[in-house]
Order: C-alpha cells, then structure tokens, then sequence
C-alpha cells in the first residue's frame, strides 16, 4: 500500500489518529473522533465525519518484554454529548475502540484521498474507569484478545470463507459502520464475483477469489485460512 512507502520519506506529511468506539453492544452507538478542540473542524475519512473531541491517548506501544499494552484515553468533560453517552452505557466498559493512523494528505476531503492507505488498527476494548474528576475522564483499554482465560484461536478456523463482515448499502450510501472489511473503493461485484454498476448488487462471496477483485496486487485482508489442509479421518 502507498502508506508503506511514506513511511521510509523524509518528510512524510502530518499523521493525523482517528478513533472508531462502537458502544452498540452495550446500548450506545457508533461514535468517530478526532483529537481537536471545540474550534477544530471536523474531518472526513471512509466517508466518516470525525468529531474534534478534547482527549489524550497514550500506551499504544509495544515494550520490550512483548506483553500486550495497556493504553489510556483520557476525555474532557467539554464535550457533553460524549460524557452523556459515557454515563448511560455503564462508563462505556466492554464497548470497542479502534484507533486508525493516517496521513492528513489522505483523509476523504483531500487531493490525494485514500481510505485504503492506513497503518493496521489497533483494536481494544474498554476495560474499566480508572479516574473521573470535574475536569476529565479517564479509562484503561485492553486489547481485543486480551481476556483472561481466553484460549487461541479466538475464532473458527475456516480453509474457504472470509468472515469480515462487508459493507451494506442502505439506499443511497455505503454504511460502514458495523464492516471489518477495509475495502471502500466504487468498483462493485455481486454475490457471484461478477462485475456490476448498481452498488445496491454489491455482495461478497467470501471467496478468496472476491478477495482477489477487490485487492488486485495487494496483499489480502481475508479472514479465511486457504493455508490450512484439510484433514482426513
């Protein structure tokens, strides 16, 4: 991918980090933030609206000893509608947050916009509230597969069947909101792989092959295990 080799410049360009938290399986919602203030402007990206939200975000980094990290965010109480939502989904604990990194040069509204040009996400769970005072609140979040007495792998093991969830069209847009799938572009193929103008017809087969006409030269998000042999009884 293009971020691949941006990285290996000079001079870059401005990373910018956007945050996903999916809050639907506690009662809340999708919300998409940006680090900013109240006279921030909102940004496009994946056809997202960013809100600015007043946080601070540290931890995402691996250390030395290889365990997994513990990040913090910590959210001001300015933005009222976000400390709304915080206290009517139990302090948020057990909702999703996915921080994405990217280059501003790529964000929707840019000459050079590109939603498929990100580092990987990092993937966490709200695990609890560590502080809450008149000035801010502050969470600790555990990595999605950071569950005590979860056993590996966390999910089945499947030789021929993505299981991304892929975008749905709702009657004049995509809705991403609830895709694992990374793939944004306007190019669309229907349950059968076939090629089709209408987007209302876009449908993955889960195949490798669906995979294969979505990403032409690049590497595979597929989910699946083609790798895997089959075992004979």
């Amino acid at each position: 991918m293009t971020i691949s080799n941006d990285v290996q410049k000079s001079s870059p360009g401005v990373l910018v980090e956007l945050f996903d938290l999916d809050a639907t399986a506690i009662g809340g919602e999708v919300q998409h933030f940006i680090k900013g203030t109240k006279d921030s402007q909102p940004v496009t990206w994946k056809g997202n609206i960013y809100i600015p939200l007043d946080l601070e975000s540290d931890g995402f980094e691996m250390n030395a000893q290889g365990s997994l990290p513990r990040p913090t965010l910590r959210v001001s109480h300015v933005n009222t509608a976000f400390i709304g939502m915080v206290e009517e989904c139990d302090d948020l604990i057990g909702a999703t947050l996915t921080r994405w990194r990217t280059f501003s040069r790529y964000l929707d509204t840019a000459p050079e916009a590109d939603s498929n040009a990100h580092f990987a996400p990092d993937i966490y769970r709200v695990d609890q509230l560590t502080e809450q005072n008149k000035l801010y609140v502050e969470w600790e979040l555990a990595a999605a597969m950071d569950h005590e007495g979860r056993k590996l792998p966390g999910r089945q093991i499947l030789r021929d069947v993505c299981t991304h969830r892929y975008r749905v069209w709702n009657g004049s847009s995509f809705d991403y909101s609830k895709a694992t799938c990374p793939y944004t572009a306007s190019t669309y193929f229907d349950h059968a792989g076939v090629s089709t103008a209408d987007p209302a017809k876009d449908r993955c087969g889960k195949r490798l092959s669906d995979c294969e006409l979505r990403f032409p030269g690049e590497p595979l998000p597929t989910r699946a295990f083609p790798g895997v042999g089959r075992l004979r009884p």
